[in-house]
């Protein structure tokens, strides 16, 4: 058995809105960008459909960095 994965980018997150609906999935928030844009994603079966907002991520991860040395 093989098993291809076909991820693709839409071109806005109402356009993966759409197919998400169509397909009767959830959007999931992927995280930010280097550019600070959120990411959303939709998966049905093996088909994974992704989209990046034009603007600003409304709800951006604070950048948190441990040094692997503390743990020492």
């Amino acid at each position: 058995m093989r098993r291809v994965c076909d991820i693709r980018e839409f071109p806005s997150i109402r356009t993966l809105g759409f197919w998400a609906h169509d397909h009767d999935v959830p959007l999931r928030y992927l995280g930010p960008t280097l550019e600070g844009r959120a990411v959303y994603a939709a998966t049905h079966g093996c088909t994974t459909r992704v989209a990046v907002t034009s603007g600003r991520d409304p709800h951006p991860l604070p950048l948190v960095w441990r040094s692997p040395l503390e743990v020492l």
